[in-house]
């Protein structure tokens, strides 16, 4: 009977030491959604996605003063890619002539069939312009559900969005038309 007791014991305190180690791991920057951003920027490049020249305009934070965004479709799946340009005395007229060196990131959306249910099954990442992930200042990877249950970062300011969709519009009247790859 004591030996029942003491089994039960520790499965019950691994039960809850394993639990209260899930709750406490972050909703981002795990190693399953670093492989598969790394994944997902290999399969950019391939669809062009990271170098088809799209609509420029001017933006704000917290992506850049200019930017465009491209949208298609990888694996199935709805993919909204978003460069943010930077640097001194920014225009677009600069950053047409020379995209590379303005480019400070490439922020990403894809749509994952029940990955997020609560946020609209968005995974979200924030690359460098080398394909490489970018991290926070706790030095977190910037990709999964990046910020979930913060007052700020991605999916806060996205869950603004009309419509619950988590997705901005974008005006043509307003120079800021997004371009569709196939």
């Amino acid at each position: 009977m004591k030996t029942r007791l003491f089994i039960a014991t520790i499965a019950a305190t691994a039960f809850v030491s394993i639990g209260a180690m899930a709750a406490m791991m972050p909703p981002f920057g795990s190693s399953g959604d670093i492989s598969y951003a790394k994944g997902l920027w290999q399969k950019m490049e391939m669809k062009g996605l990271n170098s088809v020249p799209a609509n420029l305009y001017v933006g704000g934070p917290p992506h850049g003063k200019v930017r465009e965004v491209l949208e298609a479709t990888i694996d199935g799946k709805r993919i909204i890619v978003k460069r943010n340009y930077r640097g001194k005395d920014i225009t677009v007229a600069k950053v047409k002539a020379n995209r590379a060196k303005y480019l400070a990131s490439v922020t990403v959306m894809q749509k994952r069939k029940g990955y997020d249910p609560a946020d609209a099954d968005w995974f979200w990442v924030k690359y460098a312009p080398d394909g490489s992930i970018m991290k926070n200042k706790k030095q977190m990877s910037l990709a999964g559900k990046v910020a979930k249950g913060k007052p700020v970062g991605c999916i806060a300011c996205h869950a603004s969005a009309p419509g619950g969709s988590f997705v901005f519009n974008h005006s043509k009247s307003a120079n800021a038309a997004i371009m569709f790859v196939k």
